[in-house]
């Protein structure tokens, strides 16, 4: 026993199986000089790791990696050493090192003869698919104490089951590609309890990596040495990748195609995945195993089916009779040359090509169709061809789509579901093309990723799933998301499950004191990209409004809190950990925040050079100082690790004027104030306001009362319209409202280009509610300089609300509502809230296997809502996900009514042609919302109720807003009115 503690003797008979979480799991691994079970290192000391000499190559390469993995750890490398199992029995006494033993069922002599032994029990993995297990095995043979075993079903199953014990005692799966350190150990103990994983809930999962130039090409030529066509895209370079997939519990990629041909660059890229365990693919628009590139370099004739058939079927035999060896999922169909829409292809003739690409399949592999994976995928105008009644085989996965922008296009139907070749699921987490690129840094909202693939998985996506990743380096989080929803769903078994995850994923890479803040900071990262991408930022107006409800202002305050929040992590972070913190997390906010400094202060800075703010210069200043910093930011990255991810993060990103990238970063036009004032020095704006004074003598705030929302401070900015000095004073008529810096000096110390915060001050504005009048009132405040005074009017309401009423009220004109916040009486069990989901807080939505509901029949979500004013033309909008109509059976619809009142049915997402996008998607993307209004006319003052029922699971409800006539243009809405009582 010189290595093992054993635990209690009939836990470890009976050997306990712990079907493993795909997170928070409960861990067979602790590290403590004084733990129980077996022991696996300690100081000085690794375990011997022994692989059988018939088992697969992949499972000696892996055995190997783990070998390495422990040394990360223990400071010392294991050794691995290939040997049968009369080898074992010949050493007839205690192994001088733990042992590890890694094996294939039905593969290695070693688990083999374990299981015949009856020491080891493998009915839990074996003939499943990529199913795992690891235990410590009691006397496996005479004078062995115990040894450790990690066996898997088939190939893939052993190796995930070596690199889940990478992870757990201590090294990442983002080890390279993220530099996150391992967490040093000085002892390793095993618990003797099985724990088991698999089989996973999607049979193959994976990336493609794609939109590579230029930052993961040029960083590709940097690193790798180009291959004979000039691509980086070798094997030194895909056996990185493969690792990573394999790590990520993986199994499938689709190799960079934009000017690389995988089978080609490197003659030995192939053989090699197959090696590891990788099934490899090609894209949507390059079918039989034949890369884009390759048409251009190696067909005869246009990529034409109509016109240049026998070419065409010529170009396409090469791709299978290639990889007849290797493990591929064939890609069928045809599109048109360059991932493009075809003018010649119809239902008819892509029938006629899948059925002759079937044909070849069978004929050059020697297998029937069910053995061959082969998928369709449904991209852009694909679905258009089927939904015309195509007879296509059912071994074909038919391999649906978002819209390039998260949205699911297409779930399948109940008789899609009974075809035998299943369905798949490709997802971008980037993307080229209309309506603009977003392929710089992470934008991917988690909880969204979690809403669509759980609609899809629970709608009968189960086959296949992969995501765009483009370059990989700037998408390490959602990639990581991504994957692990692919492996275990079931584990993700709610909506707050994916808070959990982050949560659980930022204490494996950067440490369990920064898990929880980094949780919370990604999760609102999310939710700020989720408003608007980087790229839409350049689209004219600026989509933040500048002038209502601060909406501007408070997101970009928003995005520089988030920045101190990271920041303060980071410093807290040892500083080996920094470094992988730095690219994940500090990078993109950082540099997120930039970009939105860039476009937000040109978007301010217009409005204050309307105003004659002498500060508006400094914004300029600002702009272009953080573009400066852009271009630094990206330095420090590529400075990393002496250069090591150099060109990463070269991807242009400012100053987009179409969908297609700009060739360089560039900020917009600024606005600058150079004509010097005549008149008063002073100048006086309040908040809602457009003008200010001296152009007009008297300002007036929108309306404040006891229930307008904490975010919507009023306020009065008074500043510097030129270089100068001068104090002030703010006086009003009624006690019960005052100003803060109510006495002040205002000062431009420099010149006109050198203007400092002094030139602005804000006073906010409060009111004694207490003694405000009652009803309807005003007060004014003065702000006087010397001779010159300027006049604030606040109008002031101050209603009586009756002391029963739970809900939300109205202030300033209008009922904000977040969709979470229903009343009590709701049905609430019947719907389920996706925190962190949207812009704002959350997401309501139909579990997915709900069916369709009738309007008023189903589950009703109930607010309660206050107003005070009489209202002849009220309205009602609606803040939606922009989902699309993916259920083609059954669009998404709504119903609501009014106190009591008619219920109205509405279709937010029209109706389009299958293969097209709705009318407004475009909108719809870019604010990441569909907005609809519904007018509903006379609407009297006191207590009202809404009923909204949601009649599909395929959409998410966000926010509800009810105007009585104050509503003002923003992106996303008012802030929420005070809730009383609940």
């Amino acid at each position: 026993m010189a290595y093992s503690r054993l635990l209690n003797l009939a836990v470890a008979i009976a050997c306990l199986w712990t079907s493993g979480a795909a997170f928070n799991k409960q861990s067979s691994f602790s590290f403590s000089s004084d733990a129980s079970g077996y022991q696996l290192g300690g100081p000085g000391l690794a375990p011997e790791i022994r692989v059988a000499p018939n088992d697969f190559p992949g499972v000696l390469r892996v055995a190997n990696d783990l070998a390495v993995d422990f040394g990360r750890v223990l400071g010392v490398n294991a050794t691995v050493v290939v040997a049968d199992w009369s080898t074992n029995i010949a050493k007839k006494s205690s192994s001088s090192r733990p042992v590890i033993i890694v094996g294939t069922v039905g593969k290695s002599s070693l688990i083999d003869n374990l299981v015949t032994s009856k020491k080891l029990d493998t009915s839990a993995i074996a003939n499943k698919w990529e199913t795992f297990s690891y235990q410590v095995v009691q006397t496996p043979w005479t004078g062995q104490d115990a040894v450790f075993v990690i066996t898997g079903s088939d190939l893939r199953g052993t190796v995930f089951g070596a690199y889940d014990v990478a992870e757990e005692i201590g090294v990442s799966p983002w080890y390279w590609w993220a530099d996150v350190p391992p967490t040093p150990r000085q002892y390793i103990w095993a618990a003797s309890p099985a724990h088991v994983e698999g089989p996973p809930s999607v049979k193959f999962r994976g990336i493609f990596l794609n939109d590579e130039a230029p930052a993961l090409t040029g960083w590709g030529h940097a690193t790798f040495k180009d291959s004979k066509y000039g691509s980086p895209f070798i094997t030194d370079f895909y056996k990185r990748i493969f690792e990573l997939v394999l790590r990520l519990k993986g199994n499938y990629v689709w190799p960079a195609m934009w000017s690389s041909m995988f089978y080609l660059d490197d003659e030995n890229n192939g053989p090699t995945a197959t090696e590891y365990g990788i099934y490899m693919g090609t894209s949507h628009h390059e079918p039989m195993a034949r890369a884009d590139k390759e048409q251009s370099r190696f067909l005869k004739g246009s990529w034409d089916w109509k016109s240049n058939k026998a070419n065409v079927q010529a170009f396409m035999q090469e791709g299978p009779a290639r990889s007849k060896n290797w493990s591929t999922v064939y890609t069928l169909g045809m599109r048109g040359s360059g991932d493009t829409g075809s003018a010649t292809l119809t239902a008819a003739s892509l029938e006629e090509i899948i059925h002759w690409q079937q044909s070849v399949l069978t004929s050059t592999l020697g297998k029937p169709l069910s053995e061959i994976p082969q998928v369709w995928v449904m991209y852009k105008e694909v679905p258009g061809y089927w939904q015309k009644g195509m007879n296509i085989s059912d071994d074909v996965t038919l391999f649906w789509s978002d819209d390039n922008r998260g949205n699911i296009r297409r779930i399948p139907t109940a008789k899609e579901n009974k075809r035998s070749g299943g369905s798949g699921m490709y997802y971008h987490l980037d993307y080229v093309g209309a309506p603009r690129n977003y392929k710089w840094i992470n934008t991917i909202q988690l909880q969204k990723t979690w809403e669509q693939m759980t609609l899809a998985y629970d709608r009968g996506v189960h086959d296949i799933w992969i995501a765009n990743v483009g370059d990989l380096k700037a998408l390490e989080l959602p990639t990581a998301h991504f994957m692990a929803l692919a492996w275990d769903r079931d584990s993700f078994n709610g909506p707050a499950s994916t808070r959990e995850w982050l949560k659980d994923w930022s204490r494996r890479q950067f440490g369990e004191a920064a898990a929880e803040a980094t949780a919370a900071i990604m999760t609102t990262y999310g939710k700020l990209t989720a408003r608007i991408k980087y790229e839409d930022l350049s689209m004219a107006p600026f989509a933040f409004s500048v002038v209502n409800y601060d909406e501007a202002e408070l997101n970009f305050k928003e995005w520089t809190d988030l920045l101190v929040k990271a920041q303060a992590v980071y410093n807290g972070l040892p500083s080996a950990t920094q470094i992988a913190f730095f690219e994940v997390v500090l990078h993109p906010i950082m540099a997120g925040r930039g970009v939105y400094e860039i476009y937000t202060k040109t978007a301010l800075g217009s409005q204050y050079a309307n105003q004659h703010r002498a500060s508006a210069n400094q914004l300029a200043n600002d702009v272009q100082a953080a573009l400066a910093a852009d271009s630094a930011i990206a330095k420090r990255f590529h400075s990393l690790l002496n250069g090591k991810w150099t060109h990463m993060m070269d991807q242009t990103h400012i100053g987009y004027s179409n969908w297609q990238e700009p060739s360089s970063n560039s900020i917009p036009r600024q606005t600058y104030v150079t004509t010097s004032v005549k008149d008063s020095l002073m100048g006086v704006t309040a908040q809602g306001s457009t003008t200010a004074f001296p152009t007009a003598a008297t300002l007036t705030l929108p309306p404040i009362s006891p229930y307008t929302a904490p975010s919507d401070r009023r306020w009065i900015d008074i500043y510097t319209r030129d270089n100068g000095t001068f104090s002030y004073k703010i006086s009003s008529n009624a006690s019960c409202v005052t100003a803060t810096n109510s006495q002040q000096t205002a000062a431009s110390p420099g010149g006109i280009s050198d203007i400092r915060a002094i030139s602005d001050i804000r006073a906010i504005v409060s009111v004694d509610w207490a003694s405000a009048p009652a009803g309807s009132s005003s007060a004014a405040l003065t702000i006087t300089s010397g001779s010159t005074a300027a006049t604030v009017i606040v109008p002031l309401e101050n209603p009586t609300l009756p002391s029963d009423f739970r809900g939300h009220v109205e202030a300033t004109g209008v009922v904000s509502m977040e969709a979470e916040h229903f009343a009590p009486a709701t049905t609430s069990k019947d719907y389920m809230i996706v925190p962190d989901y949207g812009r704002t807080l959350s997401g309501v939505k139909l579990p997915a296997k709900t069916d369709s509901q009738a309007p008023a029949k189903g589950p009703v979500l109930v607010y309660s809502f206050y107003t005070f004013t009489s209202a002849s033309a009220a309205s009602l909008t609606f803040y939606l996900s922009p989902s699309e109509n993916s259920n083609s059976e059954s669009p998404n619809r709504y119903s609501y009514s009014v106190d009591g009142g008619a219920v109205a049915t509405v279709q937010p997402v029209p109706a389009g042609s299958a293969g097209e996008e709705p009318a407004g998607w475009s909108d719809a993307v870019i604010q990441n919302a569909y907005v609809k209004k519904a007018t509903l006319g006379q609407l009297a003052p006191g207590k009202h109720e809404l009923r909204v029922w949601l009649l599909e699971p395929t959409m998410v409800l966000t926010k509800l807003v009810v105007d009585v006539g104050g509503l003002k243009a923003s992106l996303m809405g008012p802030p929420e009115s005070k809730i009383v009582g609940y």
